[in-house]
């Protein structure tokens, strides 16, 4: 009777084993987020350009972008916020400005963009006045995704072309470029006081 018993308590225990052991892998892959698809990756691409910076949704960036997202400018880099309110200020500077997606592709989770920025310089921003003159350029952004938001964003750098087309003096240009070394440098060395708080 005694092993009876013993058999029928391991037997249960076993059974119970198998179902939980069951239900875990499941509930982790519920959990687990999912990957986007390279064409999912692509509409949030054109998304970046055609709402965001032409229409100047801005409140949608977190939607799209990693909080912690690296970009690139050619050989500068930036936070997303720095990024954003860089974007900002051309937005201001050229209301009018439509960026458009002149080709897409995608290699894994990678998204290359070759777009077209145009616009009228009739507002003012990033340091610099109205001069009615009209921007037209292009450059290519790739984008890393990673969960289906853009976790690296690297840009050809376009603010020399830009400057060029605007009139801006070589050493206006290279006092903004210097300027903005300085800044980045100094935050190195003296960090946001928030956020050295939190760690």
């Amino acid at each position: 009777m005694r092993k009876e018993r013993i058999l029928c308590l391991l037997l249960v225990v076993g059974i119970s084993g198998l179902a939980f052991g069951q239900k875990k892998p499941r509930e982790y892959e519920r959990q687990k987020p999912q990957a986007a698809s390279p064409e999912q990756n692509k509409a949030t691409a054109r998304r970046v350009f055609e709402e965001i910076y032409s229409q100047g949704r801005f409140g949608e960036v977190n939607q799209v972008y990693a909080p912690n997202c690296k970009v690139t400018f050619g050989g500068r880099s930036q936070s997303l916020q720095e990024a954003v309110s860089e974007a900002r200020g051309w937005k201001s500077a050229a209301p009018d400005l439509a960026m458009s997606v002149q080709q897409v592709s995608a290699s894994g989770d990678v998204v290359t963009v070759n777009w077209v920025a145009r616009g009228t310089h009739t507002g003012q921003g990033n340091g610099l006045k109205p001069t009615g003159k009209r921007i037209n350029m292009r450059g290519q952004t790739q984008f890393r995704f990673a969960n289906g938001k853009i976790v690296e964003a690297n840009t050809t750098e376009y603010r020399q072309e830009l400057f060029r087309q605007l009139g801006v003096s070589k050493t206006a240009a290279s006092m903004i470029d210097t300027s903005e070394k300085l800044l980045a440098s100094l935050k190195q060395l003296f960090p946001d006081p928030l956020y050295a708080s939190l760690q």
